[in-house]
C-alpha cells in the first residue's frame, strides 16, 4: 500500500442512493490503496442511512452497504479527493461553481467509466506502472483531455422509485466502475 491512497469522492444529491452505491461498488472492486467516500450537494438527508433499496441492491451483489450515513459536501471532502465522480451534470456544475479548482478532476461517473474503458482498450500504455495513486493521477489527467470525446451520460435518481430502477442504476454503476477499478489496480 502506498503512503497515501488514491481518494475518490462520489457525489449525488442526498448521498443516500446513487453516491453510496457508487462508493461501495468501487470500494468492493479496489484494494486498500484506494479510498472511496461520498457526499451530497443537499443537506436534507444529512446523517440518514443509505436508502433501503440501494442497500439491498448492494448486498445482493456482494457489496457492503452497512454503516453509511449521508454527508453534505464541504471543502474538506473536495480538497482531500484526487477524483470526484458525480451522478449528473447538475452535480458537476455545483462543484464547478463552488470548488472551481476541482473542475478538471470532476466527472460524471458513467462518462469517466467510458473514457477509462477506451484507455484500457488501447492497452493502458499511457498509465504508469506503480501504485494506485500514481495510476489514478495519470488516469485523471488523461480523462480530462478526453472528456469531450464521450457523452455525459447521467445516472437517474432512483429515490422513491421501484426496486427495478435501483437494479438498473447498480448495473450502470458496475459497468462504469469495473474499468476504473481495473485501471487503478493495474489489472489491464
Amino acid at each position: 500500500m502506498s503512503a497515501a491512497p488514491f481518494t475518490i469522492l462520489h457525489v449525488c444529491t442526498g448521498n443516500i442512493c446513487r453516491s453510496p452505491m457508487s462508493e461501495r461498488i468501487l470500494d468492493g472492486l479496489t484494494g486498500d490503496d484506494v479510498l472511496n467516500h461520498g457526499a451530497g450537494i443537499s443537506s436534507y438527508h444529512e446523517g440518514d442511512p443509505m436508502e433501503a433499496d440501494a442497500a439491498h441492491e448492494l448486498e445482493e451483489r456482494g457489496f457492503e452497504p452497512g454503516g453509511h450515513r449521508a454527508r453534505h459536501i464541504d471543502r474538506a471532502h473536495v480538497e482531500s479527493s484526487d477524483l470526484i465522480l458525480v451522478a449528473t451534470a447538475v452535480h458537476r456544475e455545483y462543484i464547478a461553481e463552488r470548488f472551481p479548482e476541482a473542475e478538471d478532476r470532476t466527472f460524471l461517473v458513467r462518462q469517466f467509466g467510458r473514457i477509462v474503458g477506451d484507455i484500457l482498450e488501447r492497452g493502458a500504455a499511457e498509465l504508469p506502472d506503480g501504485d494506485a495513486a500514481a495510476r489514478g493521477r495519470a488516469l485523471v489527467a488523461l480523462a480530462s483531455k478526453r472528456r469531450g470525446d464521450h457523452p455525459e451520460d447521467e445516472l437517474s435518481d432512483p429515490w422513491g422509485l421501484s426496486r427495478a430502477v435501483y437494479s438498473q442504476i447498480a448495473d450502470q454503476l458496475e459497468d462504469a466502475l469495473e474499468p476504473v477499478a481495473d485501471a487503478l489496480e493495474g489489472d489491464s
